[in-house]
């Protein structure tokens, strides 16, 4: 089973662990030396060559290696650092217990260290665990005080009654931080539909929903903004006006649904042979609009008479096989014209194709 790696969070709180015990363990050699120093004339027992290997060097020489294993998985094992991390937390936790004087009876709080890494990780199973080993340890701690050491026993008491506050608190928060992270899945999630439906909603007010072209109004948009556009950057530019002829035959001879085959099928077509920088439109009823932008007069005209050609050549399987034909006028825009004189031109050359035999281009 394919694991997936550490999100970023899970790899940045590791970080974080991590560089919180390298503090925990500079603090710990700096309060052993200066323990060492303020009662190496007092206290030989605690100052002596045999007591500073045992009890400060090789306990301070495990736990360094421990934290250099802890970087090494951390660095080329990042799947196992967050466990191997919690594992070092306990280790290191009773590391520090067994190597501190018995007369420190306050000692068992260094289980607190363990306790507060499991509730970083919001995950009970660790909480639950390090909570099971902290009543273990204070449990064994209680039975090896001796009965006469009565204050002892109670400070234990107390100290076990710290460490139950603090794991019920720790398992509140993480109950807390979970519902905190459901909110915010929840808000996330429900930002996202909001997103996905205002870009349905955009693309609605913009695209027919019959050819799936753009709009009229989506059309009119566009031309004069790259009018506009050509003030400051002129560049070529031609507008065809597309219209299927006998459109109202086909309806009245076949019905309306297979009109809106044939316009389905002309939208296909012009799609088809336009380039990704042209626009087309239908621009309403039976009537299209292309605009080709980038391109010479001549290519352009090309492209609308590929168009033409494939429409007249295209057998409409609902139409008996039959095809349809449609007219064509164009204008090569020129720095002059407005978004109104540019469509009017173009509208005129479309009625003189009509006007002298349909299926043609005329350009004005």
């Amino acid at each position: 089973m394919h694991i997936p790696p550490p999100t970023p969070r899970q790899t940045y709180w590791n970080r974080l662990i991590l560089n919180a015990f390298w503090v925990v363990l500079l603090v710990y050699l700096a309060t052993q030396i200066i323990i060492s120093l303020s009662i190496s004339g007092e206290r030989p027992d605690f100052s002596g060559k045999s007591f500073l290997i045992n009890n400060i060097l090789i306990p301070d020489l495990i736990i360094l290696g421990s934290l250099l294993m802890l970087e090494a998985i951390h660095k080329w094992r990042p799947l196992l650092s967050e466990l191997s991390i919690i594992i070092a937390s306990h280790l290191i936790a009773i590391l520090m217990i067994s190597n501190i004087s018995d007369e420190f009876h306050v000692k068992p709080l260094i289980m607190l260290i363990p306790l507060l890494v499991s509730m970083l990780y919001l995950r009970n199973i660790y909480l639950k665990a390090s909570s099971i080993l902290c009543l273990i340890y204070m449990i064994l701690l209680f039975l090896s005080t001796h009965a006469s050491s009565y204050m002892v026993r109670v400070q234990n008491v107390m100290i076990a009654l710290i460490l139950t506050g603090a794991a019920l608190a720790g398992f509140g928060i993480i109950a807390r931080g979970r519902e905190l992270m459901n909110s915010l899945e929840n808000s996330l999630k429900s930002e996202q539909e909001l997103r996905i439906q205002n870009i349905i909603m955009d693309r609605l007010s913009k695209i027919d929903p019959l050819t799936d072209l753009y709009n009229h109004k989506t059309f009119h948009e566009y031309l004069g903004w790259l009018i506009d556009h050509q003030q400051s950057n002129p560049f070529p530019m031609q507008l065809a006006i597309l219209d299927i002829d006998n459109f109202k035959k086909v309806n009245d001879q076949y019905g309306h649904w297979v009109g809106d085959i044939v316009l389905r099928q002309v939208a296909a077509m012009v799609l088809k042979h336009i380039g990704a920088d042209d626009f087309a439109a239908r621009y309403g009823g039976e009537e299209f609009v292309v605009i080709l932008t980038a391109k010479k007069l001549e290519d352009s005209r090309r492209i609308m008479t590929r168009i033409l050609t494939a429409i007249a050549e295209l057998p409409i399987t609902e139409m008996d096989g039959a095809s349809i034909t449609v007219s064509i006028g164009m204008h090569d825009y020129t720095g002059t014209d407005s978004k109104s004189s540019t469509f009017q031109q173009a509208d005129d050359a479309l009625y003189e194709a009509k006007k002298s035999g349909k299926n043609k281009i005329v350009i004005a």
